[in-house]
């Protein structure tokens, strides 16, 4: 409920409540008003209106105030109501079921005891000033009323720890879907360098190509062109296919994708393999293809070598890719590319190694270990 004056936004009920408890709280006021004013009252017209108003302006503060301030609102109102059942009618102690939905925002236990204890005796209070008996109220239909109004709070409490739990785990959704949401444009970031990165590099290769073979060799430079034309639709591929999701990628075609672009660049391409490759998963396979492509895609951008190696091992229940080359080396420094981050993080994702050091050629040694599956396990 709002009310707009000089153009300010003033609330009258608290946005929180206004779909759980906005009609049901008109409706009790309205009925509490017509029962007060319509029933046989010892004082007159004046002291019952006064009386209203002190019941709304109660009413009002509990809306809006929580914790420990709650507590005096609840003492006033069973006060209150004691003196509506004493004053005009008895059955007016229905309509503090109100205080007592107060009662259930109470944080404190001391002060929710308080409270309770407040209820109990406003309908013995309420019983000797009608009936000159604290314990009239036991033989009528009050008493499942103040047992009603007793079992409020903790029926209140309950909901609103059922709220605040929801809330804590939309939040805990919220942020769970916001790292999801980074960690993918992480990996796309990264697989669209990893990628794009090799067959941008090829194309790169082979336009130089193609320009020195203008005058030398036209042939040559069309058929290169033709390549780089080719390779570019490849590229466009490449980058649907990651949009839309990350696929299964071999570790024998990212070999012989690796075999064409060291070719391209002039550089000789070597491979020792394993009589017996163990069985890796899909998932694992992918994540070793894709360093591997980062690696030689390395090798053609900075070594300026004229030769690759590529050995697999099995070494002490690993499975290990090592990626050497006669170029130049490495830096003083380790470069602080994207690359060899992304070859280190993919190795970690499925528990593997990533080692980057000198080679005996006296070019660099990437080393790329893996632990085996136990036997047995499905290689997915």
């Amino acid at each position: 409920m709002h009310l707009n004056l000089n153009r300010r936004n003033i609330r009258l009920y608290p946005e929180d409540q206004i779909r759980r408890y906005l009609i049901v709280d008109i409706t009790v006021c309205v009925f509490m008003f017509y029962k007060a004013l319509t029933a046989d009252s010892r004082v007159g017209l004046p002291v019952t209106l006064h009386m209203l108003a002190l019941f709304l302006a109660l009413y009002y503060m509990g809306l809006w105030l929580r914790g420990p301030r709650l507590l005096p609102v609840v003492l006033a109102g069973c006060g209150l109501m004691a003196a509506f059942a004493i004053l005009h009618e008895e059955w007016l102690l229905l309509f503090a079921a109100v205080f007592a939905d107060f009662l259930g925002r109470v944080r404190s236990r001391p002060h929710l005891a308080a409270g309770l204890s407040a209820f109990v005796a406003m309908y013995p209070a309420a019983s000797y000033g009608v009936h000159g008996d604290a314990l009239h109220f036991l033989g009528t239909p009050l008493l499942p009323f103040l047992i009603v109004q007793l079992a409020i709070p903790f029926v209140v409490r309950i909901l609103e720890k059922n709220e605040s739990l929801k809330t804590e785990l939309a939040s805990a959704n919220e942020r769970i879907a916001q790292y999801a949401q980074e960690e993918e444009r992480h990996r796309l970031a990264r697989d669209l360098h990893d990628t794009l990165g090799q067959t941008l590099t090829m194309i790169k290769v082979k336009s130089e190509l193609a320009e020195r073979m203008l005058d030398k060799d036209p042939d040559r430079a069309r058929r290169e062109m033709r390549e780089v034309a080719r390779t570019s639709r490849l590229a466009l591929k490449q980058v649907r296919d990651l949009v839309t999701d990350m696929k299964y990628v071999p570790l024998e075609q990212e070999l012989e994708h690796g075999r064409a672009l060291l070719a391209s660049a002039g550089i000789a391409f070597g491979l020792s393999r394993l009589e017996d490759r163990p069985a890796l998963s899909k998932a694992t396979e992918t994540m070793l293809a894709l360093a591997v492509r980062e690696s030689l895609t390395n090798v053609v951008k900075h070594s300026r070598a004229r030769n690759c190696a590529v050995t697999e091992t099995a070494e002490g229940g690993r499975y290990v890719l090592r990626i050497e080359d006669d170029g130049v080396g490495l830096a003083a420094e380790r470069p602080e590319g994207h690359g060899l981050a992304a070859i280190e993080e993919r190795m970690r994702l499925i528990g593997g190694e990533a080692a980057v050091g000198p080679s005996s050629a006296g070019g660099v040694r990437v080393t790329l270990a893996v632990p085996l599956r136990p036997a047995g396990e499905d290689a997915t």
